[in-house]
């Protein structure tokens, strides 16, 4: 255990939120999870050598 982690190796989260040993929510312990990335609304039409859609 360092001085900047306060964990006390008691790793229960409680009803209300926070850990039953060192007393951090789980975003201060997991830290908050990326936002997903972004989907194409829609995928453009492939086209040939042409210009023309295949």
């Amino acid at each position: 255990m360092d001085d900047e982690n306060p964990c006390v190796g008691i790793c229960i989260i409680g009803e209300d939120g926070y850990c039953e040993g060192c007393g951090r929510s789980e975003d201060e312990i997991y830290g908050t999870p990326p936002a997903p990335a972004p989907t194409p609304a829609s995928t453009p039409a492939q086209t040939g050598a042409d210009g023309k859609a295949a």
